[in-house]
């Protein structure tokens, strides 16, 4: 009896030596796949804030061409329609003052010819951040926004 207590406690030795270094293994799993977690959590809000930035310069620039009207054609004819210059100007110097304004983002200003509204589309390339080591060689996302506007007429 006392030779099958021994080698019982030689197995149960052995298959703890085999398991030794499996807690560090797991852990460093765990601990790549909640760095990779987050990395995809705090890029995608990174993109959905610049989204959301673009977006409200995007609104304002054609707010603020819509305001070009032309006065000429409204004094001679009382309708009110947009001076397409002045109103892509107007849009373009309101974009020039905002604080999140950089070369990284393109823009296009339309004003119809017909005067009846102004679009900005403003575009930006935005890069991985805390991904990028997970996605070498991965493209950066490209985020497009527009924006139309036209003049309202508010009845006295």
């Amino acid at each position: 009896m006392a030779a099958d207590g021994g080698s019982s406690r030689r197995r149960r030795w052995t298959s703890r030596i085999d398991e030794r270094g499996s807690v560090t293994v797991w852990g460093i799993g765990l601990t790549l796949l909640i760095a990779a977690f987050a990395g995809i959590v705090i890029d995608t809000w990174r993109v959905f804030g610049e989204r959301q930035d673009l977006s409200g310069m995007a609104d304002s620039a054609a707010i603020a061409g819509a305001t070009a009207i032309d006065v000429v054609h409204l004094n001679e004819t009382g309708d009110v329609a947009l001076d397409p210059a002045a109103a892509e100007v107007r849009a373009l110097e309101y974009l020039e003052y905002q604080d999140g304004w950089s070369g990284d983002i393109t823009y296009t200003i339309i004003a119809a010819t017909d005067g009846s509204e102004v679009t900005v589309v403003l575009e930006k390339e935005v890069d991985f951040t805390l991904l990028a080591p997970l996605l070498p060689g991965e493209d950066p996302l490209h985020i497009a926004v527009t924006s139309r506007a036209s003049p309202n007429v508010v009845a006295p």
